[in-house]
């Protein structure tokens, strides 16, 4: 047994706790009885204390994994349970390869066949549990292992003599004889290799030698099949020799291709692409079970269409990292992989959604040079792929229904997760999730992660002060916590004094790793230049403000004031505002939104680096010992 982080193996040492860890790999993310565990450590004499020993022993192992392996060991009703993803353990790899290579033999592939039966019989290391003193359970574990091994090697074997390979497996064949004596597959494969070999009487021997060991322990004679394998080496008969298959038919549809291609990939090891979760994830658990349950529903077999939710907001909302979480939440129903996409480079720029096809199709395992050039082809490839899959496709920061539809799978076994900051009408099926603001709460436990618990509750309102100056966002709040992480000379206080002045706001938030001055200013910038000019105009004060104020200030009609509002509402660089009831619906910029509209319109320069400098620097009049933080802008 080996658990292994960093090339290190980690297991536990002790004899007990390794009996335990065992039992639970055993059945892995399903739960143990104590009384199971109970069994397995003491074999019907347990001592007087035995589940708060066993408590004991999992107490120990979660403190010896603190911060990695430990997290995955689970109390659950009456029992534990380890939680283990599919890529991260030896067994289920090699039932995979075990299984992948048995197919493959089945339809005629010998060659994918040895190739996976090899990297199955590569995991092993010894004999299963031979380091572990085994309880009644385990050890009844040990005989069904062994005969998957040696099934592995009597199927790898089979295909290297199907591949004419019989010289260099006479060996191996020579030695798995002698140690499983009454074993009539090895005994027959040895037979063929030999007789192919030019070694009739080494074939001849070996039939001998399997006749004796069965009539002198079993008191039997070889099977039918083994005699007539004999009778075939005496006479020399022409069905023994080699006789070179046709090769696999390659399929003409590219799509068909590429689920044949993938199809031992996926099973040998899925795709997972999802970027890393975050441990300060806080709140967001209506929006999480929304998205859950929804991406995660069985669809009508007579639908072959995947699950489709959608997570909108502004900028900064926190929209990625729901759908991250959301996403970890959900590979256990997605086996065949998970697949994610930004849909925007680092310019800010949408990527087309050719070039997106073309990357996931070269993921799979189809060479780039055989893929078409015309997006519905791409995209008629990847549905043929995805039709009988189960796959979680994530797509981050989706720009327009036109860059999405082409990238939905085939079938209903499948899920997307999509996040935009922009409404994507003409979805089929789309579930939207809207992102609001964080709660007060939500927003003050995110920043006591971040700054530590003490230092926020001894400031509690001061704390309140920063939140409502951040608007609520996630982004703002995350930037105001690493700020204060790296300034423990400021007191929270001092943090919401500096703040207060909205010239410096957007710029105090940079100090952490967090430029939200730039992350802020890219929602303006994608917005159509008639958007972004109203945008500035609405954005001069913070003052919630209705649909006659923003025809007079926009000099529009009220009609094209109230499309106005809701394309910039559809775009979340406005939301709808408190309204009394049976008093006119208002609407604001959010915070940190309006900030950096507001920034934008005043500015006079070329790029967003003159804006960035002057607001620095009105920071630095304020406070000298400051320096500014200046981030070019392509």
């Amino acid at each position: 047994m080996e658990i292994t982080g960093s090339s290190v193996d980690r297991a536990p040492s002790a004899p007990m706790a390794r009996r335990l860890l065992a039992s639970l790999l055993l059945h892995a993310n399903e739960q143990v009885r104590i009384s199971t565990l109970v069994d397995e450590l003491w074999d019907g004499e347990p001592p007087r204390l035995a589940r708060k020993t066993v408590q004991t022993y999992v107490y120990q192992l979660r403190k010896e994994f603190a911060g990695g392996f430990g997290e995955r060991l689970l109390t659950c009703p009456n029992g534990y349970r380890i939680r283990l993803d599919s890529d991260e353990y030896d067994l289920w790899q090699f039932e995979r390869y075990l299984a992948v290579g048995r197919a493959a033999l089945d339809e005629g592939d010998p060659e994918e066949a040895a190739r996976v039966l090899r990297e199955a019989l590569v995991l092993w290391r010894g004999d299963a549990f031979a380091d572990i003193d085994t309880g009644p359970a385990l050890a009844a574990r040990i005989a069904p292992l062994a005969e998957s091994w040696l099934t592995a090697v009597r199927l790898r074997a089979e295909a290297d003599l199907r591949l004419g390979r019989h010289h260099q497996l006479l060996g191996e064949l020579r030695q798995l004889t002698a140690e499983h004596p009454l074993n009539e597959d090895f005994a027959a494969q040895f037979m063929l290799a030999a007789y192919r070999s030019g070694q009739r009487g080494a074939a001849l021997q070996a039939f001998a030698q399997l006749r004796r060991h069965l009539v002198g322990e079993l008191g039997i004679e070889p099977s039918h099949r083994l005699q007539r394998l004999q009778s075939d080496v005496l006479n020399e008969s022409p069905v023994l020799d080699l006789v070179p298959g046709p090769a696999p038919a390659a399929p003409t549809d590219l799509g068909a291709r590429a689920a044949k291609t993938a199809k031992y990939r996926f099973l040998k090891r899925p795709i997972a692409q999802l970027p890393s979760d975050i441990r300060d994830f806080v709140g967001r658990q209506a929006e999480l079970s929304v998205i859950v349950r929804h991406a995660g529903a069985q669809s009508s077999p007579h639908l072959a269409a995947p699950q489709v939710v959608t997570v909108l907001g502004g900028v900064g909302a926190g929209k990625s990292t729901v759908a991250v979480r959301a996403a970890h939440l959900l590979r256990s129903r997605f086996g065949d992989g998970q697949l994610y996409v930004r849909l925007h480079d680092e310019d800010g720029a949408p990527i087309d959604p050719r070039a997106v096809l073309r990357a996931l199709l070269r993921d799979i395992g189809l060479p780039v040079s055989e893929l078409p050039e015309r997006i519905d082809e791409l995209a008629r490839v990847f549905r043929s792929w995805t039709a009988d899959k189960q796959l979680l496709l994530v797509l981050d920061d989706a720009g327009g229904p036109e860059q999405v539809l082409p990238l939905l799978p085939g079938g209903s076994g499948s899920a997307v997760l999509i996040t935009s900051r922009v409404r994507l009408p003409g979805l089929p099926g789309n579930v939207i999730v809207e992102m609001a603001p964080m709660e007060t709460g939500d927003a003050l436990s995110l920043l006591s992660s971040l700054a530590g618990a003490e230092r926020v509750e001894a400031d509690l309102d001061a704390a309140r002060r920063v939140v409502r100056l951040t608007g609520n966002r996630v982004l703002g709040v995350r930037a105001a916590g690493e700020t204060l992480l790296a300034r423990p000379m400021w007191s929270v206080t001092e943090l919401a004094d500096r703040l207060g002045p909205e010239a410096c706001r957007l710029a105090e938030l940079g100090a952490g790793s967090l430029d939200v001055a730039e992350r802020m200013a890219s929602g303006p910038l994608r917005l159509p230049e008639p958007e972004r000019r109203a945008l500035g105009r609405l954005a001069r004060d913070g003052a919630s403000f209705d649909v006659s104020w923003t025809a007079r200030v926009l000099a529009l009609d009220t009609s094209a004031a109230e499309l106005m509002i809701g394309r910039l509402l559809d775009h979340h660089v406005v939301e709808l505002a408190e309204a009394r009831p049976g008093a006119e619906q208002t609407f604001r910029v959010p915070e940190l939104v309006r900030l950096a509209a507001r920034l934008r319109a005043e500015d006079t320069g070329p790029a967003p680096l003159r804006l960035l400098t002057e607001t620095s620097t009105a920071c630095v009049l304020q406070d000298p010992c400051r320096l500014p933080k200046l981030t070019p802008a392509g």
